[in-house]
Formats: C-alpha cells, sequence, structure tokens
C-alpha cells in the first residue's frame, strides 16, 4: 500500500535499511550491471550499491514496488531529495537511471523484469535542470547560498563555480595559527603551510611522510586520498612541493622539534605532522586547526546555517583545509605563468585535465592582448 503524508506527498526514509527481500533485488543488480558492463570499475560499483540502495529504501518507506514504478514514483523520490547538493541529486538520480536501465537490458535474471518499462530512460521522462532547475555541476555551498566573489571578502574576483581565497588572504593564517604553546603553535604553522604550497586534501596531509621528503629539490612523494589505483596507476602517488625559504623551518620541525613535541613520534622519521598523543595528526584534526585559523584572522565565516543563531550549531565553514587547496591550485592555474595547466593538473592529483580547467578565471582582455602579440 503505498504511502504518502496529509499534503499528499511521499517521505523519506529515516535511514538506508532495506529488508531482505530489496537486499536480494539489490545483489542482483549489481550482478547484471558487472555483467553487462565488465569494464565497471570498483568505486562505480561501490556509489551505485550504495544511492540504489537508498532509491530502494524509499520505494520499502512508501509501499512502493520499484519493479513496477513509474516515472511520477521517480519524480516523488526526486521533490524528497532536492534539499541536497545539486551534484548529489545528480548522481543519486543516475543510479536509479542505471538500475532501470540495467534491469530493462538483463537477460539472465528472471526476477528482473520491469512491469512498467523504463520510468525515467531520458530527458523527454524527467530533465534534471528544466523540471527542477538541478544543476549538477553547482557545489552545495552555492546551492545553499548563491554565494559570488562580491558575497565574501578576500576572495578571487572573477572566481563564478569554485570560490577561492587570494594569496595575501591565505597567508594571513599562518601568523594566527592556534596553540597554547610555541611548539603546538609551529606544528600548526607547519600544517597549514603544507596545505597552502601543496594544495594536498586533509587526508593527504595526514600522510605525508618525513622519508618521502626530497630536501634537494623541495619535493615529498604523497598517495592520492581520492584516486582508484586500478583506474590511474600512474596518479595514485603524486610529487608535490613546497617553497625553497620554507625548508629551513620544515627541517628545523622534522629533524629537530617534533620527536621532543610528541613521545609518539620517532625521530627523523614517520608522519610529518603528529600529536602529543599520537604519531599521526588525522585530517580531521588539520581542518580543525585550518578553521580557527581563519577564525582568528577574521576571515572566517559560517556557511550552514547561514546566519546562526546563539543555540545553533555551525555545520559548515567557508575556509577549511579543502578551501586552502582550492585557492592554491587557482593560484597555480592563474597567477603562476610558469606552471602550465598539465602541471597544475598533476600538482592538484586531478585525473582529468577538464577539472583542472575549471579552475581557469576567463580575462577577455588578457586573451586579446596575448593573441595580438601572437599574430602581430
Amino acid at each position: 500500500m503505498t504511502q504518502r503524508n496529509d499534503k499528499g506527498q511521499f517521505s523519506s526514509p529515516t535511514d538506508k535499511q532495506i529488508s531482505q527481500e530489496m537486499a536480494e533485488l539489490l545483489g542482483l543488480y549489481l550482478t547484471s550491471l558487472k555483467e553487462q558492463k565488465t569494464g565497471t570499475s570498483e568505486s562505480t560499483v561501490e556509489t551505485r550499491e550504495r544511492e540504489v540502495r537508498y532509491w530502494l529504501a524509499y520505494c520499502e518507506n512508501n509501499g512502493l514496488d520499484p519493479l513496477s514504478a513509474k516515472t511520477s514514483d521517480v519524480r516523488g523520490y526526486i521533490q524528497s531529495i532536492t534539499d541536497n547538493a545539486d551534484t548529489t541529486v545528480g548522481s543519486y538520480y543516475s543510479s536509479v537511471q542505471s538500475f532501470y536501465t540495467t534491469v530493462k537490458n538483463d537477460q539472465g535474471h528472471e526476477r528482473l523484469e520491469l512491469e512498467n518499462d523504463h520510468p525515467c530512460r531520458d530527458k523527454q521522462d524527467i530533465d534534471l535542470k528544466n523540471d527542477y532547475r538541478i544543476h549538477s555541476g553547482t557545489a552545495k555551498y552555492q546551492k545553499l547560498h548563491n554565494l559570488s566573489p562580491e558575497d565574501v571578502e578576500g576572495v578571487r574576483e572573477k572566481s563564478d563555480t569554485i570560490l577561492a581565497l587570494k594569496p595575501e588572504k591565505v597567508e594571513k593564517l599562518f601568523e594566527n595559527v592556534p596553540g597554547e604553546k610555541p611548539n603546538t603553535q609551529l606544528r600548526n604553522e607547519i600544517a597549514t603551510r603544507l596545505n597552502w604550497y601543496t594544495g594536498c586534501r586533509s587526508v593527504e596531509l595526514e600522510r605525508l611522510d618525513i622519508d618521502n621528503i626530497d630536501w634537494d629539490n623541495c619535493r615529498i612523494n604523497v598517495r592520492s586520498a581520492k584516486l582508484n589505483p586500478e583506474e590511474n596507476p600512474d596518479l595514485i602517488r603524486r610529487d608535490v612541493y613546497f617553497p625553497e625559504d620554507f625548508k629551513f623551518q620544515l627541517r628545523r620541525w622534522c629533524m629537530r622539534v617534533r620527536h621532543t613535541f610528541s613521545s609518539h613520534a620517532e625521530p627523523k622519521t614517520g608522519k610529518i605532522l603528529v600529536t602529543t598523543q599520537n604519531a599521526q595528526m588525522d585530517g580531521s584534526t588539520i581542518n580543525d586547526v585550518v578553521k580557527e585559523a581563519a577564525r582568528n584572522a577574521g576571515i572566517q565565516q559560517p556557511l550552514r546555517p547561514v546566519n546562526p543563531g546563539p543555540n545553533e550549531t555551525v555545520e559548515e565553514w567557508f575556509v577549511t583545509t579543502h578551501r586552502i587547496r582550492r585557492s592554491a591550485i587557482s593560484h597555480w592555474v592563474n597567477d603562476c605563468e610558469e606552471i602550465d595547466l598539465h602541471q597544475s593538473k598533476r600538482l592538484a592529483g586531478h585525473a582529468q585535465i577538464e577539472r583542472t580547467m575549471d579552475y581557469i578565471e576567463d580575462d577577455d582582455k588578457q586573451l586579446a592582448d596575448d593573441y595580438h602579440k601572437a599574430m602581430g
């Protein structure tokens, strides 16, 4: 029996728990997906499993038979998840499409039969952009706040899709890191500088190892936190760099201060970033350091909720390790003539050049000047 609320709306499941019957249907779908598309990566399979599970939980919560679902049922599901980021909604909808395409094309499992044909094959059925104003490339902070460079002090003026801090704003963090003791402040400054210099993600920062530092070339080899080693074997590890004038401070920390700061750290070996209690500083703690440094520097602001009340907890802050990573990539791509786009791609650890190109700030005047210089 289909269940709806007083307004005739479907309701969202409180979690992703599904019955044994639905779990078996999910398993058949995944088996068929891998049989039909033999080149499907493990990461894609994991994404489909997680997101189709939520669709099945939604169906079960609302008394729907997923194999008999109609377009109107899928529309109800989309309406129930539109509070999420556009990218999330787009991904979840793609997984629903994958479920029905796979079931429709299946020839090996008797249970995988659709009663009402494919409910959402293409844009003639459901068009996220035109029907729901959902753009799959829209970041969550933009969806929530429609932020632009004019709304946030200290960001790059021409950034439309990726808000990035100007270098001079990032540098204010270094002198405003938290820490009650000098060595704690030093550790936190090292962490914040490495975030900016290397553009590493927080999980990658926690993995940085003294043994992987090439002091002569100011280079550190790090394992990617995001890429699949089977899909990108040449990028699963990459070199990141730091400025020559940072080498003395970093070396002093690694070779002289670090193991006296933490009794859990071995002298001259192990993770660069440690705590007094552990031989490795985790990414969330590094992120907390950056957020607090931004507060101390007066450049932090809440994203969610936008204007928190006295009893509300801020769930998302503007300046984080990821914002610093984005700012570093924007700096390489737009400000550093010596670093070309492909080099920026490798420094950032992007698998696709299109991802790096998202950071480019178009400058029509500069384009005209460069063209005439080249052709004159």
